[in-house]
């Protein structure tokens, strides 16, 4: 501890299991009859992970690895409306468009509801000056997995 703040928060591994305890605390607390907005949590800890300045070697590693292995292991899928040049098909590139979804302000949700069951979340992305030419939808109850996941991929990677 450096002036009193932990070291370890500026670590990938480190924000990255905080982001899912936090998570993991709304989640429970949603549960419990209380007054939290779990999408709202579901959408910054998303927005926290693929926005933080992760090492190189993580993200180099995604770049590899395919979406439909992923969902095969249990990850959820991504509805793709629309996609630049058929190239999402790594979970890199599914987090550099995520990223500038979310730089440019580029999300959408289908409601305001608390419940992750009711809302579905759509993300844009374009190049400079251009239309919209990537377009990707996921339901809020998904994202919790998708969160977990690459929380733990992060950790395994880095740690």
């Amino acid at each position: 501890m450096t002036g009193g703040y932990s070291l370890e928060r500026n670590t990938t591994e480190g924000f990255a299991r905080r982001v899912r305890k936090n998570l993991e605390f709304i989640v429970q607390k949603r549960h419990e009859g209380e007054d939290v907005h779990e999408v709202t949590q579901l959408t910054t800890s998303l927005l926290g992970l693929v926005t933080f300045p992760w090492e190189a070697r993580a993200l180099d590693q995604m770049e590899s690895w395919l979406l439909s292995d992923l969902e095969k292991e249990g990850w959820p899928s991504w509805t793709i409306l629309r996609d630049r040049n058929d190239e999402t098909v790594t979970l890199g590139k599914l987090i550099y468009h995520l990223r500038n979804a979310v730089s440019h302000r580029r999300l959408r949700f289908s409601s305001d509801g608390p419940d992750p069951r009711e809302v579905e979340i759509e993300f844009e992305d374009a190049l400079p000056r251009k239309p919209v030419d990537w377009h990707v939808r996921i339901p809020a109850s998904d994202l919790k997995n998708f969160c977990d996941r690459f929380c733990q991929s992060l950790e395994d990677l880095v740690g």
